[in-house]
């Protein structure tokens, strides 16, 4: 394996490559590669796996929509007494 080491990366460079890491969950240094990897066209060999090849279908939801959904279909469980009579 090879290995690269990038020197004065000016701070919107860095910041974006921060904030995009931290957006795919992963580290800086895979960030990278797989920046460089896709700006190379280079795929072959690359293994998706089950998490991004369905990530499209079933969406990823955060923290903030899930609290959202719970918010928004808790009602669903509450019991309308007036009705049960």
């Amino acid at each position: 394996m090879n290995a690269l080491t990038l020197h004065a990366l000016d701070n919107t460079l860095a910041e974006r490559l921060k904030a995009h890491a931290k957006r795919e969950k992963k580290s800086l240094n895979q960030t990278a590669k797989d920046l460089l990897t896709s700006a190379l066209g280079i795929t072959a060999g690359k293994q998706k796996s089950r998490h991004d090849e369905f990530a499209p279908l079933c969406g990823v939801w955060t923290e903030k929509d899930a609290k959202q959904f719970d918010a928004n279909v808790a009602c669903f469980s509450e019991i309308e007494e007036g009705l049960w009579k």
